[in-house]
């Protein structure tokens, strides 16, 4: 497995899809929401996705009426939402979600059947599992180098020790050695 193949939508994605009737409340559309603890609903009418409410819909329209309570689904829904592939990358998901200024991305068997969504929350959760993963594994990676330096460190001064000690001994044997510059430097 290749580092891009790592991030597959479909192993990111939600797949308990959840629905809610265009002539429903945005009232009830909040209150699925909240029990569901989602930011978004799929809109779907007579079977055929229509459309979804994100909490980002509901911020639209209660900068623009009093009366949000009064609202149906259709009324406050994005409609025809961006749907992608579950073979997407995360890269090609994020650049989708980029393009589109959207949230939410709903996710499309090759069959046309919605398998599931992927959200900007998902996709910086599974970024963040993986940025703890290689934190752990740079952690050890640095273990390992403290432990080789100091060993390093260990020998050299083992090798400096040795080479005092030829040195001493060539002098009291009165040999002439280039070891006195070595053991200078």
């Amino acid at each position: 497995m290749t580092e891009k193949d790592k991030f597959i939508i479909a192993d990111i994605m939600t797949k308990d899809l959840i629905f809610i009737a265009p002539d429903a409340t945005a009232k009830d559309a909040a209150n699925v929401m909240i029990e569901n603890l989602i930011n978004s609903v799929i809109v779907k009418e007579n079977d055929v996705v229509i459309g979804i409410v994100t909490d980002h819909d509901f911020k639209r329209v209660a900068t623009s009426t009093t009366e949000i309570g009064k609202l149906f689904v259709r009324e406050i829904m994005s409609s025809d939402p961006i749907s992608i592939s579950p073979s997407y990358t995360l890269p090609e998901a994020v650049e989708v979600i980029k393009n589109r200024n959207i949230r939410h991305l709903l996710v499309k068997s090759p069959s046309g059947v919605y398998v599931g969504i992927v959200s900007v929350k998902d996709i910086l959760s599974t970024l963040f599992e993986e940025i703890n993963i290689r934190n752990k594994r740079l952690q050890g990676k640095i273990g390992e180098l403290e432990k080789f330096y100091k060993v390093a460190v260990k020998r050299e001064l083992v090798m400096v020790k040795l080479k005092k000690r030829v040195y001493e001994l060539e002098k009291k044997l009165g040999i002439e050695s280039d070891l006195s510059e070595l053991l200078i430097e």
